[in-house]
């Protein structure tokens, strides 16, 4: 048997071996009917520069236990544990043990029997990225941030490392693990003068895919272009969206596709107030998009669980515009005999083209080209809308008969994807994108993989010009 109770110090994250033992020891000292165990060891590095200058550059990990225990059909009782080791884990048990028998209701011995599960692999732990955890991810930085300080640009950058490993497990035969892994690293350039940035980045599962010269140049390119950036009149514009500026909008769709909230509660873009209906099989986008999930997508692999230990498998959410799926959770999917059951995706690919942002600038008359979003989020009363709105960031340029013409400050847009994307002029090849050190995201860095095109769409929305560059 794995020996959990010797130090748990790590240069990366226990293996789903140790953390099996720890869930195993703790449903078996439980006279509980029912009991559910969930074990998770994190640990990231991240370094991050700001105004030329290293900030930070820090290694931690995070292991945290929580179960909770059921007698009968009483109220259950849980608990959250940071510590491994046993006499911790006997007495927290213990406690929550009585804790369980002292709550309201039926005392008589029940189970809820589980059916069997079925998993898909794992594919979202690579090896190299483990190692990155350490001196390789301070080593990449120098190559980050050079080129554009011989630009003569002042640089922010951010590089990250995250690991995670984790087990549930139940007294009623569950008993799942997974691991994974995630980098990202972006750089941020700005002019001297402070007007006109620049905006890059690569995110994989694997850090041995990552490519710290080509995000630099391709930053310092930007930054150049955006510099002494000039009002321009906000309207319905033609508008080229790069990869991290689809990939802000993308992030917030998947909620549309869960179908409790569409059936019942009526909240999502998915169900229609024409017809009072779910709009399954009909045309909901442009027909050359395609919305997937997967997780074994050899550019955003995810865990094959969520966190109540129910498979994910893939799905086709949309295919070429039409809504073919929604997502229906374990209980509504028993309720409405449906299967598989799955949840709404937080990772999403989108695709559907071959062109080139090149080409899309050397075939257009005026467009607005935008590299990315910022401050991205649902506005509005009306959630079946799909309504967000955010701020034009890293590099926001006019383009005129098939040029770069200059750089313009930037503009808020209000508008719905379930809107423009059906005002489709062209669509790219799809790639992982990064966000990089996001505060939206809290404790939630690393974001769930979004690998998408880059689109040229036609009556975008810009609303009004913004201050902040």
């Amino acid at each position: 048997m794995y020996e959990i109770f010797d130090s748990i110090t790590t240069d990366s994250v226990l293996p789903p071996e140790a953390l099996r033992a720890v869930a195993e020891f703790v449903l078996s000292i439980t006279s509980a009917d029912m009991g559910t165990v969930r074990v998770t060891h994190v640990a990231a590095g991240t370094a991050r520069v700001s105004r030329n200058r290293v900030r930070v550059n820090s290694n931690g990990d995070t292991i945290t236990l929580d179960f909770s225990l059921l007698h009968g059909n009483r109220l259950g009782a849980g608990i959250e544990l940071n510590q491994l080791d046993e006499k911790t884990l006997r007495q927290a048990v213990a406690y929550i043990d009585r804790i369980a028998h002292e709550q309201v209701g039926d005392a008589t011995p029940t189970t809820m029997p589980v059916a069997p599960r079925i998993y898909g692999p794992n594919t979202s732990w690579k090896p190299a990225t483990a190692e990155a955890i350490g001196d390789a991810r301070a080593a990449v930085l120098p190559n980050l941030v050079r080129p554009l300080l011989r630009n003569h640009l002042n640089v922010g950058a951010f590089v990250g490392v995250s690991l995670r490993s984790t087990v549930l497990a139940s007294t009623q035969g569950v008993m799942v693990a997974a691991q994974e892994s995630d980098t990202e690293m972006t750089v941020t350039g700005w002019n001297a003068n402070g007007k006109g940035t620049g905006w890059a980045g690569q995110a994989a599962r694997d850090w041995m895919t990552l490519n710290p010269a080509a995000v630099a140049d391709e930053a310092a390119r930007l930054t150049r272009l955006a510099a002494n950036p000039v009002a321009f009149e906000p309207g319905r514009r033609v508008v080229i969206l790069d990869r991290p500026a689809v990939a802000q909008i993308v992030r917030t769709m998947g909620y549309a596709f869960d179908a409790y909230s569409t059936f019942i509660l009526r909240c999502t873009p998915m169900y229609s107030k024409v017809t009072h209906q779910p709009r399954l099989h009909e045309q909901v986008l442009d027909s050359r998009i395609s919305l997937s999930s997967d997780p074994n997508d050899p550019d955003g692999e995810y865990f094959p669980f969520n966190d109540s230990g129910e498979p994910l498998v893939a799905m086709p959410w949309i295919e070429r515009g039409v809504l073919t799926h929604l997502a229906y959770g374990a209980a509504f999917a028993a309720q409405c005999g449906v299967t598989p059951s799955n949840d709404a995706p937080e990772s999403l690919r989108m695709s559907g083209g071959s062109d080139t942002i090149e080409d899309m600038i050397a075939h257009c008359k005026e467009a607005i080209y935008v590299n990315r979003f910022a401050q991205v989020s649902h506005t509005g009363d009306d959630p079946t809308s799909g309504m967000l709105t955010g701020i034009t960031s890293g590099a926001c340029l006019l383009i005129r008969n098939g040029k770069i013409e200059k750089s313009i400050r930037p503009l808020r847009f209000v508008a719905s994807p379930w809107f423009f994307l059906n005002q489709l002029e062209a669509i790219g090849s799809s790639q992982r994108t990064a966000f990089g050190y996001a505060p939206w995201a809290g404790n939630s860095w690393p974001i769930a993989p979004t690998i998408v095109p880059p689109l040229m769409i036609r009556e975008f929305n810009f609303t009004a010009m913004a201050d902040a560059i």
